[in-house]
C-alpha cells in the first residue's frame, strides 16, 4: 500500500493552533511512529512549528507551479524516510482556497491521502475570524459581516471544491464542538486519527489556550488601525495586551457583542448548506449537524457596557506603564 499524506486543512479558528502546537511538541515522538511532520518549508527537521501555513501561501501564489514544488518536497521527505507510514501537513489557509485541492491533483494518484477538516457553527467561526484577521483591516463589523455571510464559512462550497480533487471517502469532517469531539477536546480528537501505539497521555500536550481571542472591547478599540496592526497576520498588539495584564482581557465562551437574534439570523442563512453537510458526510447522527444556541448560553454586552470596558482598559495601561516604570 502507498505511504499516508494526511493533510489538515483548518479550518481555521477551529482548534489547528493547538493541534499544529501539539505537532510541533512531539515531532521527533511522531516520528519515532512513522508519522513524518516536516517544517514549515516541508523539509525534515527535529524543530518545526508544526504548520505549513507560509509553505503553501507560496505554492498558492501560482497554483500550477506550486504542485510541482509541493510534488518535489513531499517526494524529498518520502526519500528521507522511505519506511515511515505517514506524511503529515497542517495549514489552515487550505480549507477556503478554491485553488488549493489542485496542488494535490498529482499526488493523490501516488499517496493514499487524508484530508481532515474541522467546521464549526458560522455564528461562532464569523465573530472569530473578525476578531483575528478582519478587524485589524476594518473599521466597520457589520460592514464586513454582511460582504461575507453566506460565503465565510460555507462548509458545503468548501468540500464541493475539494471533492473535485479528493473523494469523499477520503475527505474526514470533525464537528468543532467539546460535545463531539473525542475526548472533548481537538488535541484528543486529532490524535485519535493518527493511528499511532503511543497513548495521548505519554505525549506532550499544550497548556493554557493556544491563539486565543479577546474581549470585544478590545477588539472594538482598536480596529482598523493602521498604526497598530501592519497587517491582518500582525499579532504584536495583542501579545502586549497579555503581557501587561495577562488573561483579563481573553474573551470566554459566554461574551457576545451582537444580540440572540443577530447570531439566529447568521446561522439561519446557512441552513441549506448545512444540511447538505449533514446528508452526506453525517447521514446516521440524527439531530443538526450543529448544536443551535441557546439564549442562556451568552451574556450580551450592550454598548455602554463596551465602552466602560474600554475605558477600564485604557486606564489599566496607564497605570501599569507607570507601576513598569517605577520598578
Amino acid at each position: 500500500m502507498s505511504k499516508k499524506l494526511i493533510v489538515h486543512i483548518g479550518a481555521n479558528k477551529t482548534g489547528s493552533s493547538a493541534v499544529q502546537r501539539f505537532l510541533s511538541m512531539n515531532n521527533l515522538a511522531l516520528r519515532a511512529e512513522g508519522i513524518i511532520v516536516p517544517d514549515n518549508g516541508l523539509r525534515v527537521a527535529d524543530k518545526i512549528e508544526g504548520h505549513h501555513v507560509w509553505g503553501f501561501q507560496e505554492f498558492l501564489k501560482d497554483a500550477s507551479e506550486g504542485r510541482k514544488q509541493l510534488e518535489a518536497a513531499i517526494d524529498a521527505v518520502d526519500l528521507a524516510h522511505p519506511s515511515a507510514s505517514a506524511i503529515l501537513l497542517s495549514a489552515e489557509n487550505l480549507a477556503a482556497n478554491p485553488a488549493a485541492p489542485s496542488l494535490f491533483e498529482d499526488l493523490v494518484k501516488r499517496y493514499d491521502t487524508k484530508v481532515i477538516i474541522y467546521i464549526r457553527r458560522q455564528d461562532e467561526f464569523i465573530l472569530s475570524s473578525w476578531q483575528q484577521w478582519h478587524s485589524k483591516i476594518s473599521a466597520d463589523f457589520w460592514a464586513w459581516v454582511i460582504s461575507v455571510v453566506g460565503r465565510l464559512g460555507n462548509w458545503r462550497a468548501y468540500l464541493q471544491n475539494w471533492e473535485t480533487v479528493i473523494p469523499r471517502d477520503d475527505i474526514i469532517v470533525r464537528v468543532f464542538e467539546r460535545s463531539k469531539l473525542e475526548g472533548g477536546e481537538v488535541i484528543a480528537d486529532f490524535y485519535s486519527m493518527l493511528d499511532i501505539s503511543k497513548p495521548l497521555s505519554a505525549l506532550a500536550h499544550p497548556k493554557g489556550t493556544v491563539n486565543p481571542s479577546f474581549s470585544d472591547a478590545i477588539v472594538d478599540l482598536v480596529k482598523g488601525n493602521e498604526l497598530i496592526f501592519r497587517n491582518t497576520h500582525d499579532n504584536d498588539f495583542y501579545n502586549f495586551v497579555v503581557k501587561m495584564t495577562g488573561d483579563k482581557y481573553i474573551k470566554t465562551t459566554r461574551q457576545s457583542s451582537i444580540s440572540f437574534l443577530q447570531r439566529q439570523s447568521i446561522i439561519n442563512r446557512y441552513k441549506t448548506q448545512n444540511n447538505w453537510v449533514k446528508e452526506n458526510y453525517f447521514p446516521h447522527i440524527d439531530g443538526e449537524l450543529f448544536s443551535p444556541p441557546k439564549e442562556r448560553d451568552y451574556d450580551y454586552i450592550s454598548p455602554d457596557d463596551l465602552e466602560r470596558q474600554k475605558l477600564e482598559f485604557l486606564v489599566s495601561m496607564l497605570y501599569q506603564t507607570y507601576k513598569r516604570r517605577v520598578n
